[in-house]
Formats: C-alpha cells, structure tokens, sequence
C-alpha cells in the first residue's frame, strides 16, 4: 500500500514554474493568515470598516462574531493549499487558489462595495494585493505543459 507522505515543496528536480507558484502561494498564505490573526487581535475593527455605532453590548458581541467568521473564512484556504502542496499536488492547489480568488478575494471585495458606508475606490482596490501573489500561483500551477512528440 502506497502512502502519501509530505515532500519537499522546493525540491530542486521541480520546475521553475513549480517552485515559483510554491513560493507566490507561501507568500498568499501568509499575507491571508495575517489578516485573519488581524480580525481576531482587533475583533472590533468590523465596527470602523461598516460603520458600526458600538451603543451596546450586542453591537459589540456581533462585531466579534463577524470577525471570528471573516478570520476563519481568510485562514482556512490557505491551509487546504499549503497541505496540496505539501502532498505535491499542485494542481490541485492551483484549484484551490482559484476558488479562493472566487470565494474570499472577490466576495470580499464585492461585501465591501456593497456594505461599507461612503466606500472609496481603495477600499475596494485594497484586495487587490491579495489576489497577486494567488493569480501567479495559479498560473504557475495550471499552466498545461506542453509535451515533446
């Protein structure tokens, strides 16, 4: 029976492409990470960004909540990535990239169009360095090869 074992991510017998969507996605990884850890370190920044009058306890207590589910939804894909990766299925994590351009980056933005009272043009641009680092992993990842007859 063959078990799956983690491998190095940055072997040298990868291809460039390989190793580049490696380290674009350890740099998404660790940009969404750290605005998760930020929901949850300042829980009632949620009340700054939606215009939130925090005029009672259950207006602060629904601040937190929304900060605990946007932690969880910015941190949780790129865990899924780093253990694709880790298996060396890149492919599958270019996937997962994909659906976390879709799911977190771009719903994000469009919450924030949507929600946040007087919204400015950079508070919707602002996601856009989040999607850098998550387009080029993807591209790296699924690019096809192109196969030698």
């Amino acid at each position: 029976m063959d078990t799956q074992s983690f491998k190095n991510p940055l072997d040298k017998n990868l291809s460039g492409y390989i190793r580049t969507g490696v380290w674009a996605s350890l740099v998404s990884a660790c940009m969404l990470i750290g605005i998760g850890l930020f929901w949850v370190i300042h829980p009632l920044s949620a009340e700054a960004s939606f215009s939130i009058v925090a005029d009672s306890d259950a207006a602060i207590r629904f601040a937190k909540i929304t900060a605990i589910f946007k932690a969880v939804g910015d941190v949780v894909p790129p865990i899924f990535v780093l253990l694709a990766i880790g298996f060396h299925q890149f492919r599958l994590a270019g996937l997962f990239h994909v659906v976390t351009l879709v799911l977190v980056i771009l719903v994000d933005m469009i919450t924030w169009a949507t929600y946040v009272p007087q919204v400015q043009p950079l508070d919707v641009l602002q996601h856009i360095p989040f999607a850098i680092p998550i387009i080029i992993a993807v591209y790296c990842f699924l690019k096809p090869i192109a196969k030698n007859s």
